[in-house]
């Protein structure tokens, strides 16, 4: 029997959840993996194509996350990759820098906020010159945050590189635990995974009661949205911050 066991509901991308997974220290912590999200690239269009093929006229290309990187650089060969590095590239934090470490091109900035309203003000403050040319390769789900900020000094394209589906399979362990109310926390890490959540559980915020740990403050305020209160917002949105929330479990 498992009754030290203490359960938490993860319903990030398996990848996330595995690499959330690695960082908690308490034994006793037993993770379900539900994933109800997925991410594919975008297949190749004459917008992508019209903008691979004049990349350098950018002076900027600004990525927010590990997908937007791996899309946008799919669309490239080897040899057209060499060809690219003379540009500036920005990114919000480390992990979105290593992925373009993947393709032997350094972030010539890299913030360490979690937020794009963080991002963006350090752009506008240090990073970004009047009249540069931006290029922001997003997910088709992402806000234009820095689209609009931007706009206010700079030229700036955004270009859909990835695309966010939801998954519609049914945990039920998942479910037998929250309708026991035998679980500490169930993890959101974007408005999207919750809003597949509630569609496919038509839980209700006046007849169910969700113990929530979310990743920052625009997952919590889409899901306030909805009715339902957040337990633990993480400090920082950032998987180290999750994974310190768990760990005092």
């Amino acid at each position: 029997m498992n009754i030290n066991k203490k359960y938490v509901i993860t319903t990030q991308p398996i990848e996330q959840a595995e690499k959330l997974e690695k960082l908690i220290s308490n034994k006793n912590i037993k993770f379900i993996k539900w994933p109800l999200i997925k991410t594919e690239t975008i297949e190749i269009n004459d917008e992508i194509k019209s903008i691979t093929e004049n990349v350098n006229f950018y002076d900027w290309i600004i990525f927010t996350s590990k997908n937007g990187v791996s899309s946008f650089f799919s669309y490239f060969t080897d040899n057209e990759l060499v060809n690219i590095t003379k540009l500036k590239f920005a990114t919000i934090g480390n992990s979105t820098a290593n992925e373009l470490s993947k393709f032997n091109i350094k972030a010539n900035y890299i913030n360490q906020g979690n937020t794009s309203e963080e991002f963006l003000k350090y752009l506008l403050k240090d990073i970004i010159k009047k009249n540069e040319q931006i290029l922001i390769p997003l997910g088709n789900l992402a806000p234009n945050t820095l689209v609009e900020g931007l706009s206010i000094i700079a030229d700036v394209k955004k270009i859909d590189v990835y695309k966010t589906l939801n998954i519609s399979n049914i945990n039920k362990k998942a479910i037998d635990l929250i309708n026991d109310d035998n679980y500490e926390f169930i993890i959101f890490t974007s408005p999207s995974q919750f809003e597949n959540f509630i569609e496919l559980t038509k839980y209700k915020s006046e007849t169910k009661k969700l113990k929530i740990l979310s990743i920052g403050n625009t997952t919590t305020k889409f899901i306030n949205n909805y009715g339902f209160d957040v337990s633990i917002t993480a400090k920082k949105s950032t998987i180290e911050y999750l994974a310190s929330e768990i760990n005092k479990v």
